[in-house]
């Protein structure tokens, strides 16, 4: 007796797999017909690696023996997967606006994956994002001293990241009114970035912000990015990017099943 809701679950389970998996498909094949969605993890990285190593280079000192690009790499990736969230933001907007969601609600499908599918093609988009940043550091001389299992652990925390702000963005792309106002709104999720030690020290700010830069939790992904690819000690910066980055997602998640539950019942 007990066989069949057993197997009826695991079925289940495999069902909503398989439909996450169907629309993160859908999100990655908008790119044959919007190539411009690639833009934002590839050229705008590539453009901020130039602008920080020609631009401010020679200007910025660390206070540490490393070059500025092995400095600032780690804000560089983080600003990477920030650009590849806005994307997420965009397609959930389109999508509640275009009336798609009314399609999909007449179809036997977890109506969740229409939201997860755009944040599992995010991770994807976001990856590529990560190795065209690397590829430009390295020709302008970021030089990074980790070794497979920083590599390993490195990769890991940025799709955290991309993770904690693909679900921000996917509340705002449930908050806003139009795919415009989405898209404005987009700014709170790279705005953060430049009041972290992405870019300068946290210890070269005035005493006030420091206190705010120095403990918020963009700043802690980028000291333990900078920590593993450098072969640095980790410090604190890891478990505190963890629980940070992890209670976020947590918050994050359960807004945007609310709202999309409260829209998509309109």
């Amino acid at each position: 007796m007990t066989a069949l809701p057993i197997r009826t679950r695991r079925q289940s389970a495999a069902w909503v797999a398989s439909d996450y998996w169907e629309m993160a498909k859908r999100s990655l094949r908008h790119i044959r017909h919007d190539p411009e969605q690639l833009v934002n993890v590839t050229l705008q990285p590539v453009l901020i690696v130039v602008l920080m190593d020609l631009l401010f280079g020679g200007a910025i000192k660390t206070g540490t023996h490393s070059s500025y690009i092995n400095f600032v790499m780690p804000g560089i990736l983080v600003i990477a997967a920030a650009f590849a969230a806005v994307t997420t933001t965009i397609s959930v907007a389109a999508d509640m606006g275009e009336g798609v969601i009314d399609r999909f609600r007449t179809l036997p499908m977890a109506k969740s994956a229409v939201i997860t599918g755009h944040i599992i093609a995010d991770l994807a988009r976001s990856l590529v994002g990560f190795a065209v940043a690397i590829g430009a550091g390295y020709v302008v001389g970021f030089r990074p001293a980790a070794g497979p299992g920083g590599w390993a652990a490195a990769v890991a925390v940025f799709l955290l990241v991309t993770l904690t702000l693909s679900l921000i963005a996917a509340v705002i792309g449930l908050l806003g009114q139009s795919v415009e106002v989405a898209q404005q709104l987009a700014a709170v999720i790279i705005i953060p970035i430049f009041f972290s030690s992405a870019f300068v020290p946290a210890d070269t700010m005035p005493s006030w912000l420091r206190v705010v830069t120095a403990n918020q939790p963009v700043t802690q992904a980028v000291d333990t990015l900078r920590a593993l690819l450098l072969n640095q000690p980790l410090g604190s910066h890891l478990w505190l990017t963890l629980t940070e980055f992890g209670a976020i997602v947590a918050v994050a998640f359960t807004l945007a099943t609310v709202l999309f539950r409260r829209t998509a019942s309109v």
